[in-house]
C-alpha cells in the first residue's frame, strides 16, 4: 500500500508518496505566491493558488512513482487556520 501526503507551507506545497513502512517513494513541490500584506499585521494568501500548487505537486509526485505500483491511499491531518 502506498500513501500520499501533502503539506501546504508558507511558500510552497509539497506532495510525497511513501510505502507502509514510511519509506519515501517519490516527492515533488511547487511554489505558490508569498503572503500579501495589505495592512500592517495582515498576512493573506490565495487559496486558489494553494490548490493550483497542490494539483501540480501531486501530478509530479505520482508521475515519479515507479510502475507497477500498489494502490494509493491519501493520508493527512487536519489543516489549522488562525485568524486574529
Amino acid at each position: 500500500m502506498l500513501f500520499l501526503g501533502m503539506d501546504v507551507g508558507t511558500g510552497g506545497t509539497r506532495a510525497v508518496v511513501v510505502d507502509a513502512a514510511g519509506k519515501l517513494i517519490a516527492g515533488a513541490s511547487c511554489e505558490h505566491e508569498a503572503f500579501k500584506t495589505a495592512h500592517p499585521g495582515w498576512a493573506e494568501q490565495d487559496p486558489e493558488d494553494w490548490w493550483r500548487a497542490a494539483r501540480q505537486a501531486i501530478r509530479l509526485a505520482l508521475a515519479a512513482v515507479p510502475e507497477p505500483h500498489e494502490p494509493l491511499r491519501p493520508s493527512g491531518s487536519p489543516a489549522r487556520c488562525t485568524a486574529r
